[in-house]
């Protein structure tokens, strides 16, 4: 997906955080849940890429600049 296209990391950190209030609640339909659930997980799976590119640009400038890369890591 573009980066254009992918809603920002924050944004989808407070739907993820929003997820699991509603998950909390225990008197939520199985159906409900289980939509929910994997609506969670994708968001995870998007934030937790969205971090390692963030990672790899880091740790590419440093590497440009002089830094040592290992810093980072």
């Amino acid at each position: 997906m573009p980066q254009e296209d992918r809603p920002d990391f924050e944004r989808q950190m407070e739907r993820l955080s929003s997820i699991v209030r509603e998950l909390e609640e225990a008197d939520l339909p199985l159906e409900r849940g289980v939509a929910l659930y994997k609506e969670g997980t994708a968001l995870v799976k998007s934030c937790r890429t969205m971090l390692e590119e963030a990672g790899n640009e880091i740790r590419l400038c440093a590497g440009e600049g002089g830094e040592e890369e290992d810093s980072f890591a």
